[in-house]
This record gives structure tokens, sequence and C-alpha cells, in this order.
């Protein structure tokens, strides 16, 4: 019945929201064009969501990640334009706007700290003027400043952050995956500076690979994301770089108990050139070798760039190169006391590496006559290039046992918009190119176990379209087609959104789309932690993922930096991929099983911004998520009813700031042991059944699948940090405690059929963690 509904819904939403008028009038006359950019005065920082008006016209627009604005087919006159953004003072200038010009403007922006009367008469934060353009349906954004002072283990971690919103859930301690609103971990489409990477995780998922130094902005979509997106099933996560603006060479270095990195970056004295470096090196393999004649077999490490050349106009050149590795290579017959072991029995080499080299070429046309360009009053068009590569190999005893799996992608992707005053047409294309390798064998003996090879191509065509149809609605629609050959499968997924301003403060909104993903990773829900993925694309023998958004939500907010939010969500699945554990290695097309599946529930998010001496939020989701296979229902792995998150960071001072963050959640599921079985074989000799010998083989018996829960999730984050001056740098250690009251979440039961009766060992997740670190900029 929910499968049914949800479908409904879902095609009516879609429907009303196609047939819904789309028209845009041509302005005529002589008319100017006002651009600029708006930087902070000290850093010359460029400032995002600066709100730039045209006092007493109605007619204003917010800078972009570059603090670039742009107000177009302005009548010819005299001006009074206003610059305003919470924290900082109102800048206001006259301009005088003559047709057929384009005026070209510099603004700064002053850090003032301005009494909350002040700040509601004035400014508005930019979280407000997102809620007021865009629809905005499951987004939520973070500046690098909340993922800093959320209290974590050894450094700030984007991924461990994102955990802690609304519709996230993470299984355990032990990984920094998530699942977003009872979708699977793999579902989810990570992007850094709109490229795609794959397995952004270190350490089997317990760190990310994201550098908070080189962090500019986090978005994260949770469900009803728009056309331009494709390729996953559950959510977007879009981490895009910072940019430097300070001239000459500056950094900033920072060491925990985890790893050590460093930061380079600077800008031209034209403002038109900047370039980042940053990397990454985990120690406590060149520590444990120094301080004892043991080894510790694993290391990782992370290097990026990110550079940006602007050319005259607003024609600009963006490169982003990633690169992380993981290593473990050791020797476990080394590492125990046991004497005669037969050299290289127990080595192991276990590594898996990322990869990104990825390019951008941005444009933007105005019109120089006060003419509609295009029938819009500025055209973008942005061309990207991106390669990216994924590699993970397990070599176990000196290739007795080589396990290896490759992905590869080419992509071309591009877009180009239309803008005129709240109107936005966007019509883009993708098109990539996968090479996936998946081989199982033994090179001591030369065995192939299994030796996989795909080269599909995908390609995509969207047309999207925002626009705000009268002063109380702001709706976006759009449609996405794509294709992809070794399959040779084709699809249509429309998509839509519509916000209704019901007051200044409260907005009901309604998002609905559909969406395919043909790329799947072979990890088993079963198993807790995800040490590495093995990624397989669609292709004859394995269908095509399908999934179907419902989303109600309203919003309201509660003063100029507070706001609460309410999402009401269904999605429905087909085809999702399910490992099969019985397939015969020898035949090719029953290595998966299909399942289908339903997740719905609710999620609340009431957010206090982080400008100010005080910040957080809390987020608290109610989610069911099931499947079902062969007519077998059954909950999966990630299943958690109640998860609530509650973090808030307070300055105290000038100096010093103080976080905590409190997360209680319900046990996700598992299958129960309920019995024992001794296996028998049978002797021909003796027309019997005997053990084979005098060793008992003791084999468990499972109950339901994930018919059991563990108890209750609940943990303690403390963190403080105090900022300071030193030799003209800044300098900030910091101290946090993870699980500050040590409680015991369970991780898995362990059961031991040697004893009578058997006995159930509880393995537990973090223990109490301190950390301490600090982190210098100069």
């Amino acid at each position: 019945m929910y499968r049914r509904a949800i479908g409904l819904a879902v095609r009516l939403a879609l429907f009303v929201a196609v047939l819904f008028p789309m028209s845009t009038a041509l302005a005529q006359g002589t008319r100017g064009v006002v651009t600029g950019t708006v930087v902070e005065d000290v850093t010359g920082q460029p400032l995002a969501g600066v709100a730039v008006l045209l006092v007493a016209t109605g007619r204003g627009a917010l800078t972009d990640d570059a603090g670039r604005f742009a107000l177009a087919d302005v009548p010819a006159g005299a001006y009074t334009l206003r610059a305003q953004q919470l924290g900082y003072a109102t800048v206001e200038l006259p301009v005088e706007i003559r047709g057929g010009v384009t005026r070209a403007l510099s603004l700064r922006l002053v850090v003032s700290a301005v009494r909350l009367s002040a700040v509601q008469a004035r400014a508005r934060s930019t979280e407000r003027e997102r809620f007021e353009s865009r629809t905005g349906v499951g987004t939520v954004a973070l500046t690098p400043s909340a993922v800093r002072t959320v209290p974590s283990f050894g450094e700030p971690d984007v991924l461990r952050t994102v955990q802690l919103l609304p519709g996230v859930n993470a299984r355990n301690d032990f990984s920094s995956g998530y699942n977003v609103r009872g979708g699977e971990s793999d579902q989810n489409l990570i992007l850094l500076d709109g490229y795609p990477i794959y397995n952004p995780f270190h350490l089997g998922g317990l760190f990310s690979t994201f550098l908070d130094e080189t962090v500019g902005s986090i978005e994260l979509l949770t469900g009803g994301f728009g056309a331009a997106y494709g390729g996953r099933l559950s959510s977007v996560l879009d981490v895009r770089s910072t940019e430097a603006t300070r001239t000459g060479v500056h950094g900033t270095a920072a060491i925990s108990l985890i790893s050590s990195s460093l930061s380079l970056g600077g800008a031209s004295a034209d403002g038109r050139s900047s370039w980042m470096v940053a990397g990454r090196r985990t120690y406590a393999d060149k520590l444990v070798s120094l301080l004892s004649d043991r080894s510790f077999p694993y290391h990782f490490s992370d290097a990026q760039l990110h550079a940006v050349k602007a050319f005259d106009g607003d024609r600009r050149v963006e490169l982003t190169a990633y690169s992380g590795a993981d290593l473990l290579d050791g020797d476990l017959a080394a590492l125990s006391d046991s004497a005669g072991t037969t050299a290289n029995a127990g080595a192991f080499v276990f590594g898996w590496k990322n990869q990104l080299l990825g390019a951008t070429l941005r444009d933007t046309w105005r019109p120089r006559d006060g003419r509609a360009l295009l029938g819009a009053d500025s055209v973008t068009a942005e061309q990207r290039v991106s390669y990216t590569k994924f590699a993970t190999a397990l070599d176990i005893a000196d290739g007795v046992l080589a396990l290896t799996n490759t992905v590869r992608e080419v992509r071309l992707a591009g877009d180009v918009r239309w803008h005129r005053g709240n109107h936005e047409r966007r019509v883009g294309y993708d098109a990539s190119r996968y090479s996936i390798r998946y081989d199982v064998g033994s090179v001591a003996t030369g065995t192939q176990l299994l030796a996989l090879a795909q080269q599909p191509m995908a390609g995509a065509l969207y047309y999207q379209e925002s626009w705000h149809p009268g002063e109380r609605l702001v709706a976006e629609a759009g449609v996405r087609a794509e294709h992809l050959t070794g399959r040779g499968w084709s699809g249509l997924s429309p998509r839509a959104q519509l916000k209704l301003f019901v007051t200044r403060d409260l907005a009901l909104s309604v998002a609905a789309g559909e969406y395919a993903q043909w790329l799947h990773s072979l990890n088993r829900e079963d198993i807790p932690n995800r040490l590495f993925d093995f990624w397989v694309a669609s292709d004859e023998y394995v269908e095509v993922s399908r999934a179907k958004h419902l989303v109600l939500g309203a919003e309201q907010w509660l003063g100029p930096l507070r706001f609460a939010r309410l999402e009401l969500w269904g999605k429905k699945y087909d085809h999702l991929l399910e490992q099969n554990t019985a397939d015969n290695p020898d035949r090719r097309g029953d290595e998966f099983l299909d399942a289908d599946g339903l997740s719905y529930g609710v999620d609340l998010l009431v957010r206090q911004l982080d400008i100010g001496r005080f910040g957080g939020w809390i987020a608290y989701t109610y989610a069911v998520s099931g499947r079902s296979m062969r007519d077998v229902a059954y909950w999966p792995g990630h299943d958690r009813r109640h998860n609530l998150n509650l973090v808030g960071t307070w300055k105290a001072g000038e100096k010093y700031t103080m976080s905590a963050r409190l997360g209680v959640a319900s046990g996700t599921p598992y299958t129960d042991i309920v019995g024992e079985v001794i296996r028998r074989i049978y002797d021909p000799n003796t027309n019997s059944f005997g053990t084979g010998g005098p060793r008992k083989d003791i084999e468990p018996v499972g109950g339901r699948r994930n018919g059991s829960r563990y108890p209750l999730f609940q943990r303690l984050d403390l963190g403080v940090s105090r900022a300071g001056q030193w030799r003209g740098m800044q300098v900030t250690p910091y101290f946090s405690v993870v699980n500050a009251y040590n409680a015991k979440n369970v991780f898995i039961y362990n059961f031991d059929y040697r004893k009578s009766p058997a006995t159930r060992e509880t393995l537990s997740q973090f223990p109490l963690l301190p950390s301490i670190g600090m982190t210098v900029a100069f």
C-alpha cells in the first residue's frame, strides 16, 4: 500500500509541476548593467551570499562563491546600491546607471559586532537568502567553521560532521560512510568541485579523504534533488574547495594524534589567479618503528591541488587534482609468537587508491548595450572534463590469493544557464566512459577464479527551470534523459520542487522525482563495517536500480539566526543489488540477486546559525527502511528507527571556543544466533554419517534475517580550542574527548560455542578517546 501511494503521489506531483506555466517577459528600453565583487576588508576573501540591492527598486542579487554579482537590465538613472550580510557593516554607495553601459564595482565589507536589534533591522544571513530565493527541499549547507568546531577524534572531518545531520545515519563509530533516508551507502553521489569521487574514506571508513584546510563549502542534498544530478539514488554531497585571496604565500599547518597536514596558497596582486596545495600523512608507522623494534604496517596519505585563473570579462578556468592512498603491508606470521612458520605464509598487502583530475571552463556573457541577451540578463556556460580512478588490491601470501578491483571514469559534462531576474533556465549534459575490472585468482598457481571486465558508456541530457511564478511561490522543474550501453538501458527521470510562502517566515514545500543508478558496490549489508568496496556496472545480468522520492516539508524562521525545518519523506526502490552467497563460480549471471525496497520517515532540524557566540543544531530522524527479495521481507543492516544528534558551540570571549555533541540512537538490526549444529558428512565405506575426523566442526544456526536489534547507542563528545597570536601567526591548540563517559556501545556480538553453554562476547565501539592537536595559520 505504501509503495503504491508513494508511486502515485510522485507521478501526480510531477504531472502538476510540468504543466505549470513557464513564461517570462522581455524588458525594453534603454538600460544598463551593474557588476562587481564583494570581499572581506581585511583578508580580501570573497564573500558568498551577500545581498546586493538597488534601494527602493526591488532589484537585487546574491554574490556567488567567488563574491561576484550582476544586476542587468536596470533602467538608466541614479540609485543607491546596498551590500549587506550578517556580521558585517552594511555598505551603501551612489551609482549612476547609463543606458548601454556596464558599471563594474568592487565592494569591501568590514566585520561589525552588531547588536541583535540592529542585525534584525539591517541584515540577513546566507541561509535566510536561500530560504527566500530557492526551493531548497532536503538541502543542508555547512561552513568549514561548523565542521571545525564539532568535537572529533584526531582532526575535523567533513563526513563525520555530515553524519550528524537529519536524515543521515552512520551504522557505527568505525565508519565515516553514511546512509541517507534509508538508502544504501553506495547510493550517495560525492562530488569534489563538481567531479565524482569514489570511496572517499581511509582506514576502512574511519576517516574521510577531505582535507579540512582545503574545504570552502559543503552542501548536502538528502532527497528530491534536481535534474542536474544523476547516477545515484539517495543523496548528493557537494564539497567545494576554498580559493586563496591573500597575495603572497600563506598557509596552515596542523598536527594531531592521527596525522600532520600542511596547506599553502596565494593569489596574484590583481586577484585574477589563485592556487592552493595541501598534503597529509599519518605517522603512526614511523613512530612505532622509531620507538620500538616492532612495526606498524599501515599508513595513509592525501594530496590536493586547486587553482583558478580568471581572464578578461567573466571567463575563468579551474583545476582540481587529488590523490589519496592507503597501504596495509605486513606479515601475520611475523606478528605471532609461533615457531616454524612457512616463509611468506602470513604476508599480505592490502591497499586502495583514489585519484581525481578535473578542469572547468566557465564563461558569462552580459548585455553590453542594455538589451537582453538571448532573452536573459546573463548567460553562463560551463564545461567540465575529469578523470577519476579508484583501485583496490589485496594480495595474500605473495600471490596465493590476489584480488583486485579498478574503476576508471572519464567524464565530460557541461551546461548553459540563462538568467533573467529570478528566472533561470538550464540545459546540460553528462557523458562518461567507465572501465571496470574485477579479478580474483592465484598468481602462485596461475588459477583465475573470477575475471570481470566492463566498459560501459553512460550519457545524459537534462533540462531544468527555476522561477518565481508569484511573490509567494518558488518553483523548480526538470527532466533527465539517460542511456547506458552494455545493458542497452534508457530512462527518463522527471523531477520537480515547489515552495509556497504562507507568511514571510513560514513556507511549505513539496518535491518529487525519479532516479537511476548503474554503478553498484558489492559491500554486504550484513557486515557492520566496510573495509573496502568493489564496484560493478549494470550489464545484461545486472539491472539498473531505480528510486522514486516524495518529500513534504515546512520551514519556520524563529528569528534572524534560528529556524526549524520538518520534512516527511518516502522512497520506493526497484532492482537493488544483493550479493548471492550461493552463486556458482563457474556460471556468469548468478552473482547477484534482485531486491526491492521501501523507506519512509520524518526529519526535524532546529538550527542556530554559527554567527555570534552560540551556534549548533538539533537533528532528529524517525525512519523505517525495509527490503524484500524472493518474497522474504527483512530490515537492512542500516535500518535505525530513531536518531538524535545535539550539536552546540559556544565562543567564550575572543579566544576560547567550547563545543559538545550528544548522540542517542536506537539499535540497528542483526541476525541472532539461535542454535548450533555439528556438521556431519557421509562416509560410503561405513554407510554412516560422521564428523570426518576427531574434530567436531560446530556451525551456528541463525534466526530470522536481521530479526534482532542491538541496544541503544549513546555518545557524548566534548571539545575546546584557544585561538591566539604568536609572532604574527594564529596558533590554535585544541583538545577533544570522544565518548566522554565511556559508554559501552555494541559493535558486534561474538559467540563462542566451545563452551557449554555457549557464551556471547560484546565487542564495543569507540571507548573514551582523548585527543589533542594544533593548527598554525601563517
